[in-house]
């Protein structure tokens, strides 16, 4: 039976009993992720901008997290067909163009500091 670590929730052969990265006992089911009010996006979240790659993007969340701004990303190909939340013409998107980074509209300011350093100019912001 595979294993995973309950911290970075990486899946394990069997035998390893302690991850690596983590140091924390491995366990043979994760744990159901708690979803709460605070993190589901609704009108209160606003785009801080889009990201082209995926790997861009995971450097953007992990720069959120790491300073704790609240972030969901949403595929644009999620809101071009119609799926997506509404953001009143803020950004203007093409189902090609990524993935868009979410907010909490008190945090917009301090998240795009955070992912105008960390991005540069691989953070498209307003539909630029």
């Amino acid at each position: 039976m595979m294993s995973f670590c309950p911290e970075c929730r990486y899946e394990y052969e069997p035998g390893v009993r302690k991850c690596p990265d983590c140091g924390i006992e491995l366990v043979d089911h994760l744990p159901t992720p708690v979803v709460s009010a605070a993190m589901t996006p609704d009108e209160s979240w606003i785009p801080a901008g889009v990201v082209n790659s995926q790997v861009k993007t995971d450097i953007a969340k992990g720069a959120l997290d790491s300073n704790n701004i609240p972030s969901v990303i949403i595929s644009s190909v999620f809101n071009a067909y119609g799926k997506g939340l509404d953001f009143g013409g803020s950004l203007s998107l093409s189902s090609s163009e990524g993935n868009i980074v979410l907010v909490p509209k008190e945090f917009k300011e301090e998240a795009l500091i955070i992912l105008e350093a960390v991005l540069g100019d691989d953070l498209i912001q307003n539909g630029n």
